[in-house]
């Protein structure tokens, strides 16, 4: 066990987005740093859903200078910021000088541990993600690499979670040619001389990646070349995204079969203990055997037709709302809805061992905003 040590929130925030690359968010989202000093240090954090007044008092009494949410405090961001009054929780964590960091779509997209941790727990076999728009979510790199080079690079790019293509994994394509190059008098070539002209046999290499890793790919690239300046190209890949395949970036939640039909009430107890939830909204049809599960944590609604498309007999998610629910029911796909917060309840699992793996100490709140109400009136 690593020991708990005392770390900027700007390195948190670098270690976040290695896991998480900022990225892989949708364009209306906002993540990263919304409250705070990059710059303080901090001995833990506190791990929460939402950034509410239980989590900044939790911070306050660990003496911790962080806090990690799911959902954005400052939300949306195309609309801006109206204002940060007292009672907030906003208010509250910049008054004890506590930094909040989000980490929401770009952690749906990217934390495969939570696939694996719901899967697992349910006994599926995980098949692939559940695209929203099946075009347009690739990029292909193609770069230009001396003929000794070409294994550290592929190696580098594909270590960086470049050519995956359905279920394949390591997916490249290279082909022999001439480069030629000068270097000017404040180059250092790797290869050849200032002021001559080279001719070089070197690899055409192309693969492609998930766009929303297009910085981690690019490191990766430069960091592995051995030339001063690279030369590549990327080009944005229009063909439909295949659903196989569980990749890091690429999709939501995930679909996955049960090695055998296993019975509704049976996947019921097992979402039930997994979930820690006593009750749930169900969409007609219910099927008596389950044997494809599609999963998206919180609010799932557009991913109906995708767990449809992929013949999933039930939809689980934390909510989808009235009418998507009837047109999955005019589908013949039932859906789950376990709640928005109570779906989400791996972001706090998965969150923790990140950053207790980082040296830091976690506390976690799970104090819902929303509560089944049980007393009289």
């Amino acid at each position: 066990m690593k020991t708990k040590s005392l770390k900027t929130v700007g390195a948190v925030l670098q270690f976040l987005d290695s896991q998480a690359p900022k990225g892989t968010a949708e364009e209306w989202d906002n993540v990263g740093l919304l409250v705070g000093d990059s710059t303080v240090q901090t001995a833990g954090a506190v791990v929460s859903i939402d950034l509410t007044h239980e989590a900044v008092e939790l911070a306050v009494q660990n003496q911790y200078r962080l806090i990690v949410t799911h959902h954005p405090c400052i939300f949306p961001r195309n609309r801006g910021l109206s204002r940060i009054v007292a009672g907030t929780p906003v208010f509250a964590a910049l008054q004890n000088g506590i930094s909040v960091i989000a980490c929401h779509t770009n952690f749906d997209q990217c934390a495969l541990e939570v696939v694996e941790a719901i899967s697992g727990g349910l006994g599926l076999s995980p098949k692939g993600r559940l695209l929203e728009k099946s075009s347009g979510a690739l990029m292909k790199l193609v770069t230009f690499v001396p003929e000794d080079h070409l294994e550290k690079v592929r190696e580098a790019l594909c270590g960086a979670g470049a050519g995956h293509i359905g279920n394949y994994d390591s997916c490249t394509f290279s082909t022999q040619g001439e480069g030629t190059f000068r270097g000017g008098a404040l180059t250092r070539p790797f290869i050849g001389e200032v002021g001559q002209l080279e001719h070089v046999r070197e690899r055409r290499l192309e693969t492609v990646f998930p766009r929303g890793i297009q910085d981690a790919i690019l490191s990766s690239l430069f960091k592995s070349h051995p030339y001063e300046e690279v030369a590549y190209d990327l080009y944005l890949v229009e063909q439909s995204t295949q659903a196989q395949g569980v990749v890091r970036g690429l999709g939501y939640g995930f679909w996955g079969e049960f090695p055998s039909p296993r019975p509704f009430s049976d996947v019921v107890k097992n979402v039930k203990s997994l979930f820690n939830i006593h009750g749930f909204w169900i969409t007609e049809p219910v099927p008596s055997q389950v044997t494809r599960v599609g999963f998206v944590a919180g609010k799932g609604a557009s991913f109906v037709e995708a767990a449809s498309n992929v013949k999933c007999d039930l939809f689980i998610t934390g909510e989808v709302g009235y009418h998507t629910a009837l047109t999955s029911s005019r589908r013949g796909l039932a859906v789950m809805e376990l709640g928005h917060r109570e779906s989400e309840r791996f972001f706090i699992k998965t969150m923790e061992g990140w950053l207790s793996g980082l040296g830091l100490g976690v506390v976690e709140t799970q104090i819902p905003t929303q509560k089944i109400w049980s007393g009289g009136i």
